[in-house]
């Protein structure tokens, strides 16, 4: 009985190598059939994936590394999984949102570059103009702080509410600063991923603009678009002890005559707003210019 359970674990053990080995030959194959290394980025839903397939894809190959676009559903998981080493770099948020969450969870993430971004839109399925709206009127905005702080301006912006004065922080805005709200509008606070899907229980909603995007919203229709200002410009991020290899190919990548040219010649990017450094290539005449970074 000794010699057969001595027998059994020894085929056990041959058979769990041999497994090994096959696992280890299939995954030697993977990499000589491609001759690339993979490369993996986290987005959200939306336009950023699309952009860096538009417009680096090709020029990753030059460089020995296949673009593997990954989408996460919130603005949470992309982080988390960049810090520990699940993906190489993520594009999807904007500079005021990577300060807060680095700081907030001690991440170490580091931006390398703005890209073109498009702002927050005000959609409604209720209202098709601003004087429309009905006092009383339910308004969703983001739960994160840095997305309810940019809504709650945005509303200033287009005349819907008064924050008050000499606030300290235009990132740390909140409901409570709001010091006139003459329609009553009722604000309701969700994940940023849900407004778009919640028009039918909501006034008015205001949709990042990736978000935007991928629920086909019309901004020739919206109440209300964003001026984007530096720190809302969407930054391509890597790990902090990348940023002298992957975050500065990207960066390279990113700040090209290539990237720009495919921005600048594809109307899909029209409204995005470009950053400061775009000045330095082929400027697109009708571009709004912002942030350095």
């Amino acid at each position: 009985m000794l010699l057969k359970s001595k027998f059994l674990l020894l085929a056990a053990a041959v058979l769990s190598i041999t497994a090994c080995n096959d696992d280890n030959a299939n995954k030697q194959t993977a990499k000589t059939e491609t001759g690339l290394k993979e490369l993996k980025v986290g987005v959200c839903p939306g336009p950023y994936g699309k952009m860096l397939q538009d417009t680096i894809t090709e020029s990753l190959k030059d460089k020995g590394y296949e673009l593997k676009i990954i989408e996460f559903t919130d603005y949470v998981q992309p982080d988390q999984a960049l810090d520990s080493g699940e993906i190489d770099a993520n594009l999807m948020q904007h500079q005021a949102y990577l300060d807060a969450i680095v700081k907030n969870q001690g991440l170490k993430l580091t931006s390398v570059t703005a890209v073109p971004t498009l702002g927050m839109g005000v959609f409604s399925d209720k209202f098709s103009k601003l004087d429309e709206i009905t006092p009383g009127s339910s308004v969703a905005i983001a739960t994160d702080a840095v997305n309810l702080a940019r809504s709650l301006r945005l509303l200033q912006d287009i005349g819907l509410i008064t924050l008050k004065d000499n606030l300290a922080d235009e990132n740390k805005i909140n409901v409570s600063d709001v010091k006139d709200n003459p329609l009553n509008l009722e604000f309701v606070v969700m994940e940023a991923a849900q407004i778009s899907r919640s028009f039918d229980s909501i006034g008015i909603g205001l949709v990042p603009g990736n978000y935007a995007i991928a629920a086909n919203l019309d901004y020739t229709k919206a109440l209300g678009v964003e001026k984007v200002a530096p720190s809302i410009l969407n930054v391509v991020t890597v790990q902090n002890d990348h940023v002298n290899d992957i975050g500065a190919l990207l960066k390279d990548l990113v700040r090209s005559d290539n990237f720009v040219s495919r921005i600048n010649n594809d109307s899909y990017y029209t409204g995005f707003t470009r950053p400061d450094w775009w000045q330095n290539f082929n400027k697109n005449p009708t571009a709004a210019d912002n942030g350095d970074k």
